[in-house]
């Protein structure tokens, strides 16, 4: 379980750590102290089943959450989030874990580009 602080790195050698704020029902909260009011940065980690009998699949999220307000006031929050779908028959965790490596490598900085240009 993640019952700690986490550390998580960025951009250019900076990290962030995520102090747990709440934990709940296969959810965990945590979010970052010390930021300019109205900004704030948060993690969620969450698990969930769903499906018929036999066909049951598990839902591990992990989000994180940017909000920050402009001069005029007015609050604005990015996301981004992975969700691992894994039915409980079948797939084996090497597989999984390599399906989570093509993403990460897929995601670099020329991609993520391309994706929030509208690229197909």
């Amino acid at each position: 379980m993640f019952t700690n602080d986490i550390v998580s790195n960025g951009d250019a050698g900076s990290s962030v750590t995520y102090a747990l704020t709440s934990i709940a029902g296969g959810k965990s909260v945590r979010s970052v102290s010390g930021l300019p009011l109205g900004n704030n940065r948060s993690m969620t980690i969450s698990h969930a089943s769903a499906g018929k009998p036999g066909e049951e699949v598990d839902r591990h999220m992990e989000r994180f959450d940017f909000t920050t307000v402009d001069t005029a006031g007015k609050s604005a929050t990015a996301s981004v989030y992975a969700v691992l779908v894994v039915p409980r028959t079948v797939v084996t965790v090497a597989q999984v874990q390599d399906l989570v490596t093509q993403l990460k490598n897929f995601l670099s900085s020329a991609n993520v580009a391309k994706l929030l240009n509208n690229e197909p």
